[in-house]
């Protein structure tokens, strides 16, 4: 077995979103002499955009972003790329590209501070300080089907979501993960993994406390050496070639091993 892997990372900041692009060329040459195998050549490229100012066309993800309680609802008007009107919210359109020659199983990761989600046990989106949104396209009827279904964030009868827990640089963190619902073609681009992030309406900070939902909240691992409240959600992509594999599980597991976590270190509470 023979492997290449190829991580991008981008720059993080007041509110850093870290993006990694991993791609893996993935294949078993199990007689050299009579056989010629050639690797997928799978590449790709994680794609980070936003809506500009004036809500007319898509431009760059813009880093160093400070990040704000939203005024208004992310379910409520959308503009005409399906992105929130709702002050505050915060732009983060994820797509991943297939640049190689080869179709190829993706999966991303997006990863959120335990301390702003509530995650295992109980899931309850109501209860998270920081949000992250799927994103809408526009049906006949209007802005009412989201990206959310082009990838599968869960599994099982009782619909679990795809998640488990890690420590990303001393701080912990709850992970949510998705496969892409098809065989990405070389060429291709992939639907919106997320669309953006916001801060819940009741997230408040009184004489250097931090509150949410009325309650103090402990976020002090998110403090940097400036003092500042420093939110970095991590977000990585992994890639196999699809050529011998019938899912992306199956190809992600033969590539990197069951229950891969592309942060590093333990990961506990998969579900």
């Amino acid at each position: 077995m023979k492997k290449k892997i190829l991580a991008i990372a981008l720059a993080v900041a007041v509110l850093a979103i870290t993006a990694i692009g991993i791609t893996l060329a993935y294949f078993t040459d199990t007689d050299a002499e009579t056989n010629v195998f050639t690797a997928g050549g799978v590449a790709i490229n994680l794609i980070e955009q936003q809506v500009n100012d004036e809500h007319t066309e898509i431009e760059d993800f813009e880093q160093n972003q400070v990040l704000m309680p939203i005024v208004g609802s992310a379910q409520g008007p959308k503009d005409q790329f399906g992105q929130p009107m709702a002050k505050n919210y915060c732009d983060k359109m994820i797509t991943i590209k297939n640049t190689g020659k080869s179709g190829a199983y993706v999966r991303a990761y997006f990863a959120i501070p335990s301390a702003l989600d509530d995650g295992y046990e109980t899931f309850n989106a109501g209860l998270n300080v920081l949000h992250f949104n799927f994103g809408n396209y526009k049906t006949e009827d209007g802005w009412a089907t989201t990206y959310e279904e082009m990838w599968n964030w869960k599994h099982g009868e009782d619909s679990k979501w795809n998640y488990y827990e890690t420590t990303i640089n001393d701080v912990a963190y709850n992970v949510y993960y998705a496969d892409y619902y098809q065989v990405l073609d070389a060429g291709a681009t992939t639907e919106q993994f997320v669309s953006g992030v916001y801060l819940d309406k009741s997230f408040d900070m009184t004489d250097g406390i931090y509150y949410a939902f009325g309650e103090a909240i402990d976020l002090s691992a998110l403090i940097d050496d400036n003092g500042d409240l420093n939110i970095k959600c991590p977000v990585m992509v992994v890639a196999v070639q699809a050529d011998g594999f019938d899912s992306v599980d199956a190809a992600i597991t033969a590539a990197f091993g069951a229950n891969y976590n592309p942060f590093g270190g333990t990961a506990t509470n998969w579900q």
